[in-house]
C-alpha cells in the first residue's frame, strides 16, 4: 500500500499529438519552444520559423485582441486534438508532507530562534534559586540579554 497517490502524467488526456496540419506549427514546435529562456527563447521566436508573437498567432488562425472563439465548438475540438488539452498536473498534497516540513526549520535562522527561546524562559520561570531566596534575578537577567544578542547576532550575520 503506497501513501502517496500516482501523479498524473502529461500523457492522460492532455498530450495532443494529432492532426496539426491545418495550423502552421506542430505540438513538436511548441514544446521546443516552451523550453527555450530568456534570450534563446526571444532569438527562436524572432527567427524566420515563427516570425514573432504575431507569426505564431497567424499560424494558430488566432485573433490578437480576441483570442479564441468559444463558440465555434468543431475548432476548439480541432485544437484539442491536435495540441491536448491545455492542463498542468496538479501535485496532490498528502499529510506526509505536513510531518517532513519540519526539515526545513534548520535553514531559517529566525525559526529556529523562535523554537529555542520559549524553551529558555520556561526553564527560567521555574528557576527557584533566586525566588526562594529573595535576590534580585541578576543572573536570569543576563541569560536572557545573552540569548537575545546571540540571536540577534547570528540572524544579522545571515
Amino acid at each position: 500500500m503506497s501513501f502517496f497517490k500516482k501523479r498524473p502524467s502529461v500523457s492522460e488526456g492532455a498530450a495532443g499529438g494529432g492532426d496539426s496540419s491545418m495550423f502552421g506549427i506542430t505540438l513538436v514546435q511548441f514544446k521546443e519552444l516552451m523550453e527555450l529562456r530568456g534570450k534563446e527563447f526571444v532569438k527562436k521566436l524572432n527567427s524566420s520559423d515563427y516570425n514573432g508573437v504575431q507569426g505564431i498567432l497567424e499560424k494558430l488562425k488566432v485573433d490578437r485582441n480576441t483570442g479564441l472563439h468559444s463558440n465555434n465548438q468543431q475548432d476548439l475540438e480541432q485544437r484539442r486534438t491536435a495540441y491536448g488539452k491545455n492542463i498542468i498536473p496538479q501535485e496532490p498534497q498528502s499529510f506526509l508532507s505536513f510531518l517532513t516540513s519540519p526539515r526545513y526549520v534548520p535553514h531559517h535562522m529566525l525559526l529556529v530562534i523562535l523554537l529555542i527561546y520559549p524553551f529558555v524562559l520556561i526553564d527560567l520561570s521555574f528557576s527557584k534559586s533566586s525566588k526562594e531566596k529573595g535576590e534580585s534575578s541578576k543572573d536570569e537577567l543576563s541569560t536572557v540579554q545573552l540569548y537575545h544578542l546571540t540571536s540577534i547576532q547570528i540572524y544579522g550575520n545571515r
